[in-house]
């Protein structure tokens, strides 16, 4: 569906109401499953940017060393053990009979391979170097044995692979993005082929049929991406799609309640948050005073002008009349009863009063003006979310502004540090804290991949040095009680300011089954023919 159908079918949806669009009939199984994503895919290279909708493209065709299954648990993927040997070095055996797409033999050298392309990226916004920190080498034991040497203990070594899909050496040498873009170098063991990708509109797959895995269900897969609610609804409801991801919260009742679809949820491990600028010490390109005037300092490296922002929001009104109960508000990045959350870190009440004060203390009593920036297409009800976010700011006489953007331009944009504030979204991909700490919270030092995604350029190197200590503590319990020490710390200043935890919602129609996954991703695989 090109925009021009996409924008016909949310009309007719708007004006003909839920009932008048009923599904074709059900396409064979076997054959065709198309799938609507909310967040836009930007790219087919599966090591250039860390984001959910490319994991989730990528996913299909590249695979990892170690998989997760839908409910999180790791399980094995082109390794079929893994163990360590001593504290840092472990053994992965590899899976024997493992072809490429193009027929070549898979073998422990285009692990290492990847290993050294993911980390670096030409021109990545964001790349998985993150995932790769603990690697210092790669040792290769014969064709299907690896042992990979880290300079500390690596608790967290198996999770970070969940996220490093496995390229050809033979293909990918001296291939750029653009090579991956056009399929020429799109090359993986995974259970579906590329077949096209059309930026900003789709990427089609073909099923594999000598992979080493359970045949897929489906011989062919379109991801399509239909970043308007309104469009996805429409579209589920005309019979153009199977699946969509993040369904709008505001059809969810209906949806509910029509037992041509079915709803699925799990809980997820999104955190949607705030990011200041923490990065210049003089004028912040988007704030100024209350008249207009540029602010001569920063004004967010104050830690009450922080405190005093989180505080002037209404986190409850934002998960129930924003999200419609499709959130919980949270003052952390890690859901209650995960791994290394800290019960003592509540998400902060609302006190306008105490906000306004702060900002006196500050030197601002009669607030600034700010500008917002947000995605518009990225996560669930992004931009409205911001304007929420500034209705409540405006109270306490933070007069904000929102620019709303792709995707494409906001994340380039973030990673370049143009925002004096914006929202961003992080899921855990470690399923426990330390991951976040070391790739938002640490000082950004690209060399030793830790601090990527500090978007603020936040640094407290008190913080950095709990963070690595916790990160690199094989005792379970240890290393849950200083990740949880770190958690405190970092949320005591307020380097960002959290929001809302999200669910992850999908709707389906009537004839298939589909597993929800708690990282989010839309997988061709947990999709299989009802009955």
């Amino acid at each position: 569906m090109h925009r021009r159908d996409l924008l016909a079918a949310a009309g007719a949806l708007a004006t003909t109401g839920w009932g008048a669009l009923a599904p074709r009939p059900a396409r064979a199984s076997g054959t065709t499953l198309q799938i609507g994503l909310g967040g836009a895919f930007t790219t087919m290279d599966p090591h250039f940017y860390h984001a959910v909708p490319n994991h989730t493209v990528a996913m299909h065709i590249y695979e990892r060393l170690i998989n997760r299954a839908p409910d999180g648990r790791l399980i094995p993927g082109l390794a079929i053990e893994w163990k360590p040997l001593t504290d840092t070095l472990w053994e992965f055996k590899l899976r024997p009979g493992v072809k490429f797409h193009d027929g070549g033999d898979f073998t422990a050298d285009d692990v290492v391979f990847t290993f050294e392309r993911a980390r670096d990226v030409p021109n990545s916004p964001g790349g998985f170097g993150g995932f790769l920190r603990a690697v210092q080498r790669v040792e290769v034991v014969d064709p299907l044995t690896i042992r990979l040497h880290t300079p500390v203990p690596a608790p967290d070594l198996g999770p970070n692979l969940t996220y490093v899909g496995i390229v050809s050496r033979r293909v990918g040498e001296g291939a750029t993005t653009a090579d991956y873009n056009s399929g020429k170098a799109a090359v993986g063991t995974g259970p579906y082929r590329y077949g096209s990708y059309t930026p900003g509109n789709r990427v089609e797959m073909t099923r594999n049929d000598s992979w080493w895995g359970p045949k897929p269900a489906w011989e062919t897969v379109s991801l399509r991406l239909l970043s308007n609610p309104a469009a996805r609804t429409a579209a589920l409801l005309s019979g153009d799609v199977d699946i969509i991801d993040t369904p709008s919260v505001s059809d969810l009742p209906r949806m509910r309640a029509d037992d041509r679809f079915q709803v699925t949820a799990i809980p997820g491990i999104r955190l949607i948050y705030l990011v200041p600028d923490l990065s210049r010490e003089g004028a912040s390109p988007f704030v100024t005073d209350a008249s207009g005037t540029p602010l001569p300092q920063n004004p967010f490296r104050d830690l009450r002008v922080r405190q005093a922002l989180s505080l002037a929001l209404r986190r409850e009104a934002l998960a129930d009349r924003v999200m419609l109960g499709t959130a919980t508000p949270t003052g952390q990045w890690m859901p209650p009863g995960a791994y290394s959350y800290a019960p003592s870190v509540k998400p902060p009440e609302e006190d306008a009063a105490r906000a306004r004060a702060l900002l006196a203390e500050a030197g601002l009593p009669n607030g600034f003006r700010l500008t917002l920036h947000t995605p518009n297409d990225r996560y669930p009800n992004d931009a409205r979310l911001a304007q929420g976010v500034a209705q409540m700011w405006a109270r306490i006489g933070v007069q904000t502004t929102v620019e709303a953007l792709p995707w494409a331009s906001y994340a380039a944009r973030g990673g370049r540090q143009e925002f004096s504030m914006g929202l961003w979204g992080w899921g855990s991909a470690t399923f426990e804290g330390g991951y976040m700490l070391t790739q938002c919270f640490a000082t950004h030092d690209r060399p030793r991949s830790i601090g990527l995604y500090n978007y603020g350029r936040y640094s407290n190197p008190a913080l950095d040095a709990l963070a690595a200590r916790a990160v690199s503590t094989v005792d379970e319990a240890a290393r849950e009680a200083l990740l949880i020490e770190a958690t405190e710390l970092a949320m005591a200043d307020t380097p960002i300011i959290p929001m809302l935890m999200l669910q992850n919602l999908w709707a389906v129609r009537k004839g298939i089954s589909f597993l929800p996954r708690s990282d989010e991703r839309t997988l061709a695989v947990d999709a299989r023919p009802a009955g």
